[in-house]
């Protein structure tokens, strides 16, 4: 049982650790601070309203209800990363004088 919540753990700290990196990389520049500030709403959200939500599912029903609870927002959490785009970002090219920015000596 502890190897098996390990794994989730893990699972969901990669989860917690690549979503701003995926946000970033699937906009572009310009869009940035937009999705950016998506993100840290919903995640903020997510943070005031679950604690709540399950204290109360947990006071007005049993405690045997957070393990469910919990494994139903990790599926959703999971068929939302279902639905990203996948593969490799592009470098921009770039004109005038921004294409001479990286040139090494």
């Amino acid at each position: 049982m502890f190897v098996a919540f390990a794994l989730v753990g893990l699972a969901w700290a990669a989860i917690n650790v690549n979503s701003l990196p995926m946000v970033v990389e699937m906009c572009r520049g310009s869009d940035v601070g937009k999705f950016t500030g998506y993100y840290y709403t919903a995640s903020m959200t997510a943070q005031v309203i679950t604690p709540v939500l399950a204290g109360s599912l947990m006071k007005r029903i049993s405690y045997h209800v957070l393990f469910p609870y919990a494994a139903c927002f990790v599926l959703l959490s999971f068929v939302t990363m279902c639905f990203v785009r996948h593969g490799d970002s592009r470098a921009e090219a770039k004109a005038g004088l921004a294409a001479f920015e990286d040139m090494d000596d």
